[in-house]
């Protein structure tokens, strides 16, 4: 009986989740389209096991670790576990893990609508600092909210619900992470 009730309980699960997968790619499939989109923030990635990666969690320090500069044009597609960029001039796929436990209650259209533009995007009046953090892809004190957005991404939404928050956390792979602190929207520390 209890084999069976565990069994049960298993399969729902699954079914679940796959409703879920399936139903975040069907959103993304009628949001993309096919339509050029532009990053607003870097978009840190690595090569996995032969495949080009990256995560809504922002692996920010990992072995083979590239970065897709602000502003890049891209296309969107759904994928098994989340969705791919592509870049539409050299082709080069980044398949995204976005499992919906680290969006926060955001559909993956909303949390899309949050790191792409749909036009060209550019960003004046940045300090010199910012522009160094930007330029290498890691945060610096000194740095604005904005400056540290754009050089590391938009934080994990499950670990920094709220880009208001003083503390925003962001994965330096798998299985690590660090922390930058602000004060009064400036960084006063990080554990980069």
């Amino acid at each position: 009986m209890k084999k069976r009730l565990m069994s049960s309980v298993v399969y729902a699960l699954i079914a679940v989740s796959v409703a879920a997968i399936t139903g975040c790619n069907e959103s993304l499939k009628q949001s993309a389209s096919g339509a050029t989109y532009y990053t607003k923030y870097n978009f840190h990635y690595t090569t996995e096991k032969g495949e080009v990666r990256g995560s809504v969690a922002n692996w920010t320090k990992v072995p083979e670790h590239r970065v897709l500069p602000y502003g890049s044009p891209v296309k969107v597609k759904p994928w098994k576990s989340g969705y791919s960029l592509i870049d539409p001039k050299s082709g080069k796929t980044i398949n995204v893990l976005s499992k919906s436990k680290f969006l926060n209650g955001k559909s993956l259209s909303e949390y899309l609508d949050l790191i792409l533009s749909t036009t060209p995007v550019s960003y004046g009046g940045l300090s010199e600092v910012d522009r160094k953090g930007i330029s290498e892809g890691r945060p610096y004190e000194g740095m604005t909210k904005k400056g540290v957005m754009i050089a590391l991404g938009y934080p994990c939404p499950h670990d920094t619900p709220s880009p208001d928050f003083d503390t925003w956390k962001y994965w330096a792979n798998r299985f690590g992470n660090y922390y930058v602190t602000f004060k009064d929207g400036v960084v006063v520390s990080s554990g980069y």
